[in-house]
C-alpha cells in the first residue's frame, strides 16, 4: 500500500488512520445510515520529507492503487468486484425482494397460479417471509449504524 520510503512508524500510523477513516466513511455510505452521504476523505501524502500533506504528481499515480487497497479489509462491500455489481445495503435488500417476486411469477403458472395472492401476486408464505426479512434487515442496519457511530466516536477520542 505504500512505497519503500514509508517504513517509519509515523507513516504506518498515517496509512492506518487513512484506512480507518475511509472504511468508516465507506461503510456509513454503504449502509445509507446517515442523512447525507459522507464526503470523500481528502488524500494526503505518505512522504515524510516534505512540509505539505499534498501529494506530488508521481505519488498521485501510486495513490490510485492505494485507494483500492485501503478498502479491501471490508471484503465485498469495500472494493469493486469486476464479477458482481456493487449495491448499497438497502438496494441489495430491495433486489432480493424483487427477485423473489419475479421468480414466483415464473414458477407459479397454470394450476399453481391459484397460490399467488395479494397485490404482489406471490404466495402467502413468501409475503410473510419477505416482510420478516425486511424488518430484520432494517434492524440490522440500525444496529450496524449504532456500532459504527460508537466506533467512530471511540476512534475520535483516541486522536
Amino acid at each position: 500500500m505504500q512505497d519503500k520510503a514509508s517504513d517509519s512508524i509515523s507513516i504506518k500510523i498515517r496509512v492506518n488512520i487513512m484506512q480507518i477513516l475511509r472504511s468508516i466513511a465507506h461503510y456509513a455510505n454503504h449502509m445509507q445510515g446517515l442523512k447525507a452521504e459522507v464526503p470523500a476523505i481528502p488524500r494526503i501524502t505518505y512522504k515524510e520529507d516534505q512540509d505539505s500533506l499534498d501529494m506530488d504528481e508521481d505519488e498521485k499515480k501510486l495513490d490510485e492503487k492505494r485507494i483500492e487497497e485501503e478498502l479491501e479489509i471490508l471484503g465485498a462491500i469495500g472494493f469493486k468486484n469486476a464479477k458482481e455489481t456493487y449495491y448499497q445495503y438497502p438496494q441489495a435488500i430491495k433486489n432480493i425482494d424483487t427477485m423473489c417476486k419475479d421468480l414466483c411469477q415464473k414458477l407459479y403458472t397454470g394450476e399453481n397460479a391459484q397460490y399467488l395472492v395479494g397485490s404482489d401476486k406471490i404466495p402467502a408464505y413468501l409475503s410473510l417471509f419477505l416482510a420478516k426479512m425486511a424488518r430484520q434487515a432494517d434492524e440490522f442496519k440500525i444496529n450496524q449504524v449504532r456500532k459504527l457511530r460508537s466506533s467512530a466516536e471511540a476512534f475520535q477520542e483516541m486522536l
